[in-house]
């Protein structure tokens, strides 16, 4: 009996030790992904013993390679400039009741700049993008925030209302293009253990850059006038713009095509040389490319329910903010910038305080205890955190309903509170995406960026004539539950992500995979 229970078990360790070199073998194959084969004592490994993903090459110009410091001063310039488009755009929010004075309209109409600007910064991209895996990066960075800077300057500059909505399609096209490709730039600095920390940085500044526009529009408009608040964020931009000339180099790499290449040096990273690339040629067929990521679920589920969270989380309180909290609680133009901002800015920060490394803790977990194979979907598990961004919406309309009763501060927590579910859900999506999808990230971030200005411009049409209608909770509570409903399939991705992604109707794409 004891003997037989003896082999038995000795079986079961066989089993599990075979087990256990399958799952190594397969996270070796995911790491040798893109490469010729890669001996395992060549293999690349990480600080805990598991395989790096991406795999490395041994060139130092390989962005995967570059040191911390240089890598960090990249992520802080393309932070800067997804963060300077939507401020720049969002600035003038606080405003729009003497923008509407000065050109007769609506304060409903005002807003539409900010819809104009919204629609042409998801889809202007589009056609900027495909542009960044043939040219680089780097050349969408520089010419996106040049014509950012030059059209804001030029909207300050104008006299009429028709000219102020023709400057904001092109500073639509230009600032959203070095925001839509954030995500890629760290990709391609970036491994896959510390993408979310990272990548947590990136989307604390894309998502609040709207944000703190309010704070500083509010004074300014105040203080100086509407107009200077297209005029100030310009002359930043274009500042900017000669910082980054010098300072902010190519980070794409081809892994295929640079055997025989000299390493580049820092100058030839601003000159864009011997960058492997030469040989692509722009197709037409490059410009759809992002459309074709539409076939995936691990792309579709985590961008519908992204558009939801940042639309109704942070567009709804922009949107209607300036009518709502000048007509409710008599607040004047500085004073709507400051509530549109402080709440939405400590809410971001404490939800980033508690996602990017904990998305990346979660990776690491499931890699121990799977043979070191990570997958992407245990960055799901931080989902309950999100969770606050429909309830701090259900909280801001309440507290709007009963104003007699309850201070605007309650309001504020509750604008707190959704951003706080706001950052969370925008870090998990992108750091979810582009690890199903890396070679991807460019077309990625544009649709993410597509689905949330898509949805999230049509806010101004329906939100505060929603609220007239039925009252500010109900209709608050609406766009709440939209979100919840989203979320669900969120879940289940969680638990089914690992094999629909496997499954054959869901085979990767093929195109970029040298990147």
């Amino acid at each position: 009996m004891d003997s037989g229970r003896g082999k038995a078990e000795v079986a079961h360790a066989e089993e599990g030790e075979r087990s256990s070199r399958d799952d190594v073998d397969e996270a070796l194959k995911e790491a040798q992904i893109g490469f010729e084969a890669i001996p395992r004592s060549d293999l690349k490994l990480d600080k805990r013993g598991l395989p790096l993903v991406p795999q490395p090459t041994d060139r130092k110009d390989d962005p995967l390679n570059w040191s911390a410091g240089l890598k960090l001063f990249v992520l802080l310039q393309v932070s800067l400039l997804a963060f300077l488009g939507p401020m720049a755009g969002a600035i003038v929010n606080p405003a729009f009741i003497p923008l509407s004075k000065q050109f007769n309209i609506t304060v409903v109409q005002a807003s539409y700049e900010l819809t104009v600007y919204i629609v042409f910064a998801g889809i202007g991209p589009l056609l900027t993008v495909p542009l960044s895996n043939l040219y680089g990066r780097r050349p969408v960075y520089i010419v996106g925030n040049l014509v950012a800077g030059i059209t804001n300057i030029a909207a300050g500059k104008c006299t009429t209302w028709t000219g102020i909505l023709v400057t904001r399609v092109f500073n639509g096209i230009g600032a959203g293009s070095p925001a839509a490709i954030g995500a890629a730039t760290i990709c391609d600095m970036y491994f896959l253990h510390e993408r979310g920390f990272y990548m947590g940085i990136f989307t604390f500044f894309l998502t609040n850059g709207p944000h703190a526009a309010s704070l500083f529009g509010g004074f300014i408009a105040q203080r100086l006038g509407w107009r200077q608040c297209f005029l100030i964020p310009g002359y930043i931009q274009l500042g900017v713009l000669v910082f980054n000339l010098f300072c902010l180099p190519e980070t794409i790499f081809s892994r295929r095509s640079v055997a025989g290449l000299k390493e580049r040096s820092f100058m030839d990273l601003l000159l864009f040389k011997n960058s492997g690339l030469q040989g692509r040629r722009l197709r037409a067929a490059d410009f759809i490319k992002p459309f074709y990521m539409f076939k995936y679920l691990a792309i579709l589920i985590p961008g519908f329910w992204y558009m939801t969270a940042f639309g109704f989380g942070s567009v709804l309180f922009a949107a209607t903010g300036s009518k709502l909290f000048h007509g409710i609680y008599g607040f004047d133009v500085a004073q709507t910038g400051l509530m549109l901002s402080i709440p939405l800015l400590i809410g971001c920060l404490l939800g980033e305080m508690c996602a990017g490394w904990l998305t990346d803790h979660m990776v690491y977990r499931y890699a121990k205890s799977h043979g070191g194979r990570r997958e992407p979907e245990p960055r799901i598990n931080a989902i309950p955190l999100a969770i606050l961004c429909p309830v701090g919406i259900i909280i801001d309309g309440v507290c709007l309903s009963h104003h007699k009763t309850v201070p605007w501060i309650g309001a504020a927590f509750g604008m707190g509170i959704a951003n706080f579910g706001l950052q969370v859900a925008t870090t998990i999506t992108y750091s979810y995406c582009t690890d199903c999808y890396k070679p991807q990230s460019s077309e990625i971030s544009s649709i993410l960026n597509l689905f949330r200005s898509i949805f999230s411009m049509t806010i101004s049409f329906y939100a505060i004539p929603l609220g007239e209608k039925i009252d500010y909770q109900y209709a608050w509570l609406i766009f709440a539950m939209i979100n919840v409903v989203f979320l669900i399939p969120m879940v289940m991705l969680r638990f089914y992500g690992v094999g629909w992604r496997n499954s054959v109707w869901q085979k990767p794409p093929t195109f970029h995979d040298d990147l």
